[in-house]
């Protein structure tokens, strides 16, 4: 089948429904999710989205973009990709995003802490408030989260200048289409236009789409799911697991900068 005609753009208010949708849709096989979902408090991936979404594309430092298929009139995929260290006028410009709720002053001393309250956007109702010693999904969402920070501490201190991707999600329909690809081709080239690099905390099926668009492997943190499992996998069996699921710290460094500073390292759960 040939790849349809597409066109990318600024995500709107009114796409969130939609994109929450093929967010939730995009995850249905994510050995994680599906498990999160069988926890006293269930994952829903769709209202996360409809949640954190509408303030992610007022930030101005957020950038989230849609690829549309002309003929039908769908949604395809998006991304949203983060900017740190950049001066308002280096922003790019994105014709149609909407418009910030803060005046542009209070953008550089709110930067710091953008991009981790961007990444707990994705948490639901296993955010810090919720997490008590006896729920398992609490305890492996602290275990991610510490993960995150340490990560996000020692790849972007102050004053650093780079891009990460904050969510990227294809529907299921287009995928296997050279969508993903489209959607990071976007950030990548502002990553060798600014000579910045860019990073992204990978979900399991996800890495190898990331690996082809340049995106190195640094380190990983492997998680045996069946130590934090409320229940096991349903319908599999006497004696099904639910296995170990690996994430994957990538990074994106544009062709200027010397690719062999890379040292790869591994975050194992035994060290938490």
């Amino acid at each position: 089948m040939a790849n349809p005609a597409f066109t990318i753009s600024a995500v709107q208010l009114d796409d969130v429904s939609e994109i929450g949708q093929i967010s939730a849709d995009a995850f249905v096989g994510d050995r994680q999710t599906q498990m999160k979902n069988l926890g006293s408090k269930p994952y829903d991936m769709k209202q996360v989205a409809m949640e954190s979404l509408p303030g992610l594309l007022r930030n101005p430092r957020a950038f989230a973009i849609k690829i549309t298929d002309d003929a039908m009139g769908e949604i395809m995929g998006y991304c949203n990709w983060g900017f740190r260290g950049f001066k308002p006028e280096e922003l790019p410009k994105l014709a149609g995003k909407p418009e910030p709720l803060e005046e542009p002053a209070t953008l550089e001393a709110d930067s710091a802490e953008q991009a981790k309250e961007e990444q707990k956007a994705h948490d639901g109702p296993n955010g810090p408030e919720s997490r008590t010693d006896d729920d398992p999904i609490g305890r492996l969402q602290t275990l991610t989260g510490n993960d995150m920070e340490r990560w996000m501490e020692e790849v972007m201190p102050e004053g650093t200048r780079c891009l990460y991707i904050v969510g990227l999600s294809v529907s299921p329909k287009y995928q296997g289409r050279g969508v993903g690809s489209a959607l990071l081709r976007w950030g990548t080239g502002i990553c060798e236009e600014k000579n910045v690099f860019a990073w992204v905390h990978s979900s399991e099926p996800a890495w190898q789409m990331y690996e082809k668009s340049g995106f190195q492997i640094i380190r990983i943190l492997d998680v045996d799911l069946d130590d934090y499992a409320p229940v096991p996998p349903p319908n599999e069996g006497p004696g099904a697991k639910w296995g170990h699921y690996v994430f994957r710290y990538m990074k994106y460094l544009p062709g200027q900068i010397n690719r062999a500073m890379m040292k790869p390292g591994v975050s194992k759960q035994a060290e938490q």
